[in-house]
């Protein structure tokens, strides 16, 4: 039996209107505005070549006990400090159900010192016929990576997650290497009709590669006419951050995204950057001064007003969702955080389909889903 949580206290809290911090434009007031994205440890019981810990970090690290110490002091500091109303904070690795314990301190201490933060954690979910629920009980959301285990050790994996713990969503995740692009309808079919979410990230790693790119483009099309079949048959289809983290219904000008400006990312060694998939570049230490400080770095704001965007991406009929493009992917693509997105010719196309999806759905009166971590 699933212990009682502080959710319901929690989401009051957070979700309140009485004060004065950041939040969301209207139908957006759930999605966090600011993210503590924390790895832990790079321990992990795999090697995917796609992760990009596995690429950037050639050591094992696991935050030492004074590190970690000084982690409980800094969320609720950071926190205070940022005045945004709705914020996340997300366990990352390795993988983080090594140390259940620490996520359960961690969360004490957001309970304990803040108003309270969507919790979510990634998962491989290897180790979870052995997992502790008890220190589970505060996350909200759990995403399974299907790496390359079949479906039905993924759905029996996600049966675990539902019966054991006290979430309120979970998430297929699909990296989409060579394998997963093939089996990407079959994760698809199961993952809509179950009723989880989806998120699918092409494989960084292959980086401008044009055939991958041709393959990965022609999948995202079949995805989309599968939806779209799933929609008019009347499931309820999530369409923000199921590819590549897009928000494509985003429409204002104003950028959705948090990187370079309201993200904490914190590192096993106790240091801390502004994106979650660079692990190398660092601004600072846990110990700063002024760690919010720390945290803001123009070179990797995810937004439409960088001066280094060319002209086409201020007029682009996508803009607002893909608001040009990942910096950080363009830093280790092409060595620049400056230009359009390294996808473009595939974000012009899909958000488009994305947003016909959401049409769709408000035309056959079906909730658009609310926007969230999961």
């Amino acid at each position: 039996m699933r212990r009682p949580t502080r959710n319901a206290e929690q989401l009051k809290r957070m979700y309140s209107t009485e004060d004065g911090r950041l939040r969301g434009n209207p139908g957006w007031e759930k999605l966090p505005f600011f993210w503590f994205l924390l790895f832990l440890s790079y321990r992990c019981t795999r090697r995917c070549s796609y992760c990009y810990a596995l690429n950037q970090v050639d050591f094992i690290r696991e935050m030492d006990e004074r590190t970690f110490s000084r982690l409980l002091e800094f969320v609720p500091e950071v926190w205070k400090a940022n005045n945004v109303k709705v914020n996340a904070v997300g366990f990352l690795g390795g993988e983080p159900l090594l140390r259940t314990d620490r996520i359960r301190r961690v969360m004490d201490s957001v309970y304990e010192n803040t108003d309270g933060m969507q919790g979510f954690l990634y998962t491989n979910g290897d180790t979870i016929d052995s997992v502790n629920w008890d220190d589970l009980r505060d996350i909200q959301w759990i995403s399974t990576n299907i790496t390359d285990i079949p479906i039905e050790e993924l759905s029996r994996r996600m049966k675990v997650v539902a019966d054991r713990s006290n979430v309120i969503g979970q998430t297929i995740v699909a990296t989409l290497d060579d394998d997963n692009l093939e089996r990407a309808l079959e994760i698809t079919r199961f993952g809509v009709e179950q009723g989880y979410r989806l998120r699918y990230y092409r494989n960084l790693y292959r980086g401008l590669d044009a055939g991958y790119k041709a393959r990965l483009l022609k999948k995202y099309h079949e995805l989309c006419d599968l939806l779209e079949d799933y929609v008019s048959r009347g499931y309820d289809v999530h369409t923000t951050f199921l590819f590549d983290t897009l928000i494509p219904t985003w429409n204002y000008e104003s950028s959705p995204y948090p990187c370079g400006q309201r993200v904490a990312v914190v590192f096993p060694d106790g240091s801390i950057g502004t994106c979650i998939r660079n692990h190398t570049d660092k601004t600072g230490t846990l110990f700063d001064a002024d760690p919010l400080g720390k945290l803001r770095c123009g070179s990797f704001h995810y937004d439409l007003r960088r001066p280094d965007l060319p002209e086409e991406c201020r007029v682009c009929e996508s803009r607002t969702a893909c608001q040009g493009g990942c910096p950080n992917d363009r830093l280790m693509l092409t060595g620049t955080t400056s230009g359009k997105s390294v996808v473009c010719e595939i974000h012009k196309e899909i958000i488009p389909r994305l947003r016909r999806l959401e049409t769709l759905k408000t035309g056959r009166g079906a909730d658009a889903g609310t926007p969230a971590t999961g």
